[in-house]
């Protein structure tokens, strides 16, 4: 449901930041508004999209990432909401640093992820192994690597080709992005 809001709806980002203490504690009214909220995206991404073309790879938000730990850990070592969460705030640093995104929306990001347990940073025994892993991966194009990326909190966008220096950087800082 981060993902939802950290990839098409900031008014929900700012919601869920807002009212996490209630989500957090399952309170009904808190969890039918953001069941309700991330159908609708999802509903609404899927409606405009229905083969995975184009717009609808805007859910893969953190799984190019994510796949190469799942992959890389052994499934099942990590939760495939953990390794997600993980890749989401790897793939707003590689935002962050290509000049997309804002610093101050990537720290937003990790703080609400962490805020409801959720990993934030790639297992130590990853490093060195990123590409391979994610090269492998079924989401690659022709070209390689494509990631989604966020342009602002609520805002993400398809990107290939990444500069490798820029993948470099965030995948040699994993254990202090952002």
């Amino acid at each position: 449901m981060i993902k939802h809001a950290a990839l098409a709806d900031i008014q929900y980002f700012d919601w869920l930041e807002e009212n996490l203490d209630q989500v957090m504690s399952l309170e009904p009214s808190a969890l039918t508004t953001m069941i309700k909220w991330s159908c609708e995206i999802k509903a609404g991404i899927v409606a405009q999209d229905e083969k995975e073309t184009g717009v609808r790879a805007l859910l893969n938000f953190g799984h190019t990432f994510g796949h190469a730990i799942e992959n890389g850990m052994g499934y099942g070592k990590w939760t495939h909401g953990e390794a997600v969460a993980t890749g989401m705030v790897m793939a707003t640093d590689l935002s962050v640093r290509i000049g997309m995104c804002t610093l101050d929306d990537g720290r937003r990001l990790k703080r609400l992820l962490q805020a409801v347990g959720l990993p934030v940073v790639a297992p130590e025994s990853m490093k060195g192994r990123f590409i391979e892993l994610m090269l492998r991966d079924k989401k690659t194009t022709d070209t390689g690597l494509r990631f989604v990326l966020l342009e602002s909190l609520g805002r993400a966008k398809l990107i290939d080709n990444v500069s490798l220096d820029h993948l470099g950087l965030t995948l040699d800082a994993s254990s202090q992005l952002l």
